[in-house]
């Protein structure tokens, strides 16, 4: 946008540029047709008008446009070396406006219309004050009071709603629903003056407006801090040259100490879309004595190569004291795979089974009735009870479908060279060959997933780096406290028992709600079971227990009872691979007529009774970094919160407070005003006569200026 006047370069006639003590500028009145009495006539400004600093001459004219109905902008300041001589504020719909668009592209609205309404201010330096010199009130267009709270200029953001702005972007919510409580809290509209978008900008412009480089600068002093604050908090960053992230990682200290109980099972997963950069996200997800999700650390990293997952997982290794977990889940990635081979080879490696089925659609282009190629495998996949059924059941399945191929030379299809991979992959993904390991109920990477997901909810793809590692800083809050609530809620109330049975008491006692609900479904499942003894010898049973599924429909699973190490085991692996007792177990020993479980059973893992350290250690937030006026603001804001509570139980406590406001803020104005000084005249004192105690004005122009002597 240009202005034909945008240069500070004015008509000699208009701006004296340098004022002594002993001289006073020329001093004009210009005529004008406004009506005034629309406006009070303390606000409306004046020859002679004098202000202790430049700020308050401005805001004095501010608030006399606010009045007229219409906004002003800083046209031209002159200095003389770092002091300001004199400044000019004028209409902002002075000047004339050329766009710069081609009116056949597009055609912008303009503001600027060759307005004459203006003041000049000069320095009086010996007195220490300024005065207006010359005053055009007259407007080259229409003024309205009513919308003038529209404009730009007069909408206002008070210190108390940019902190609930920044409060509110932090904690994920949106600037529309921001806005909204704001409507809500002050009753309509219009009785804000400001308006969403002005919301949304400062949220860009103050909040979230940073570069790469400060971006990451900040993301590292958020380490430094919490590293400060609790030593046992633990981060590791690369950068590359240009100063952006190579590969980061941090946990803190509550995910550390957490890691001693829940870190025997880890889902990873990674995700794009969190931030501005597309740097990969990586999260360590475990599971608490609840079944909830745990945040075990988090990574950000440039790529997904092989070097990079190496770098990160040793990182993590030894964020957690080089203990490695017994079983890692991530996503069927192959760089992750030959990484956690070279970095945990103790550990079991399992691939989400979700992943693998849900990506069947896309393998079987090109074939008929793929519908019931993928319902075959599915069934195949959930329902082979040992490793040799899996194997003959997969051959049967490859070889119906027309899916088996030994030779896979040319002619082999894309789908049947996935296939044959799946199956020479199957230890890592099929359950028979994986259940017989303990898994926490995991099966899949969506406890990672759903991490993720909670994060998409607060931020974006142009999200920074800080605000994505404050929102990580939310989501370890509220994994915190949702573990607060369920010990709680166990240490306080009790679920009944569904049976007579004392094994199921047992289980009531020492396991936590969620886990003994999961225990009560398979006593529940049991009525759906039959018992038959198949072998027996000293002491040593073989049972066959059916499970009716539907009217029609049977699985059979093996169960073997020892009752002299009373040690019961399931064909089904559902204690070994989630740790509850599953029910054809049950009906066992039932039909053992057992009345209490050997405390094998009994996983310290679900217990509610253990005491945890990493429960009296809280998860990382970082403080705002705010200054200082805005830190004493929140402190008093805090403060009066409980006193205006109080205050507002009768009409009397509440009328006792608003006097001790209006000393208060007597009291404070006062001293805010001896502080600042005072100069020998105030605008709500100009008149000819004060003006000659300074210096006799002098020479007036006779056409469209009046003399004031």
């Amino acid at each position: 946008m240009d202005h034909s006047s945008s240069d500070c370069l004015l008509n000699p006639g208009e701006v004296d540029y340098e004022f002594e003590s002993n001289e006073v500028p020329e001093v004009y009145y210009i005529r004008h047709d406004w009506p005034l009495s629309v406006v009070d006539d303390e606000l409306v400004p004046k020859v002679g008008m004098t202000f202790t600093t430049l700020e308050d001459a401005g805001k004095f004219y501010r608030n006399y446009a606010k009045a007229a109905g219409f906004s002003t902008r800083v046209r031209c300041t002159n200095r003389k070396g770092n002091e300001i001589k004199n400044q000019l504020i004028t209409c902002s719909r002075e000047g004339k406006w050329k766009s710069k668009i081609s009116p056949t592209e597009k055609t912008n609205p303009t503001a600027s219309l060759n307005c004459p309404a203006r003041i000049y201010i000069h320095t009086l330096k010996d007195v220490g004050a300024w005065i207006i010199s010359k005053v055009v009130l007259d407007h080259s267009h229409p003024c309205c009071p009513s919308k003038a709270e529209m404009l730009k200029q007069h909408r206002e953001l008070s210190m108390s709603i940019r902190r609930t702005i920044e409060n509110n972007d932090e904690a994920g919510i949106r600037p529309s629903k921001t806005y909204q409580s704001f409507v809500a809290a002050a009753g309509g509209h219009r009785e804000l003056n400001f308006i969403e978008k002005d919301v949304r900008n400062y949220i860009t412009r103050e909040v979230r407006n940073v570069s790469e480089q400060e971006d990451t600068k900040e993301f590292g002093k958020y380490f430094l801090r919490m590293k400060e604050k609790n030593s046992n908090f633990f981060f590791e960053l690369e950068l590359e040259e240009d100063q952006s992230i190579k590969v980061s990682f941090w946990a803190d200290a509550r995910s550390r100490a957490a890691f001693e109980y829940f870190g025997d099972v880890i889902s990873f997963d990674t995700t794009y879309n969190t931030n501005r950069y597309n740097l990969v996200c990586g999260s360590f997800v475990g599971v608490n004595h609840h079944g909830q999700s745990t945040l075990l650390g988090c990574s950000l990293m440039k790529n997904e190569e092989i070097e990079s997952f190496k770098w990160l997982f040793q990182c993590w290794l030894h964020c957690m004291g080089e203990n490695a977990p017994k079983g890692f889940l991530t996503d069927q990635c192959a760089s992750m795979k030959r990484a956690l081979e070279a970095c945990m080879p103790t550990t079991v490696h399992r691939w989400c089974i979700w992943h693998i089925m849900k990506k069947i659609p896309s393998k079987l282009n090109g074939y008929k009735g793929h519908a019931d190629i993928e319902q075959e495998m599915s069934h195949v996949v959930w329902n082979s009870h040992s490793k040799d059924s899996f194997d003959r059941n997969w051959n049967d399945f490859l070889l119906n479908f027309g899916l088996a191929d030994n030779n896979r030379g040319v002619n082999c299809t894309i789908s049947r060279v996935y296939y044959a991979d799946l199956y020479e992959d199957r230890h890592i993904w099929v359950p028979i060959y994986l259940d017989h390991h303990f898994w926490a109920g995991m099966r899949s990477t969506q406890r990672s997933e759903s991490m993720h997901s909670l994060f998409n909810k607060y931020i974006t793809r142009n999200s920074s780096l800080i605000q994505f590692v404050k929102q990580y800083d939310n989501c370890l809050g509220s994994r915190e406290q949702a573990e607060r609530e369920s010990d709680a809620a166990d240490f306080h109330t009790i679920i009944p028992c569904a049976t007579k049975s004392s094994i199921e008491a047992q289980f009531q006692d020492a396991y936590t709600h969620a886990k003994f609900r999961e225990v009560q479904a398979q006593f529940r499942g049991k009525a759906n079971c039959i018992t038959r003894l198949k072998n027996f010898a000293l002491g040593y049973s073989v049972y066959e227990v059916g499970e009716q599924l539907s009217s029609s429909i049977f699985n059979k699973f093996a169960v073997t009872y020892d009752s002299v190490a009373a040690e019961v085991k399931c064909q089904c692996l559902l204690f070994e691979s989630r740790g509850i007792l599953c029910r054809h177990a049950l009906s066992v020993l039932s039909f053992e007529q057992v009345s209490q479980v050997s405390p094998r059973y009994i996983l310290e893992r679900w217990s509610k009774k253990v005491k945890r350290r990493h429960t009296h250690i809280k998860s990382s937030h970082d403080e705002p970094l705010m200054e200082p006026r805005s830190k004493r603001f929140d402190q008093l804001v805090f403060r009066s919160q409980n006193i205006c509570e109080f205050a507002s139980e009768s009409e009397e406590l509440t009328a006792i407070l608003h006097r001790a406001y209006n000393n208060v803020m007597a009291e404070m104005e006062a001293l805010k005003a001896k502080r600042k000084g005072t100069s020998s005249l105030s605008h709500e004192d100009a008149n000819l006569e004060s003006l000659t105690s300074f210096k006799a004005c002098q020479g007036f122009e006779q056409e469209d200026v009046q003399k004031t002597g």
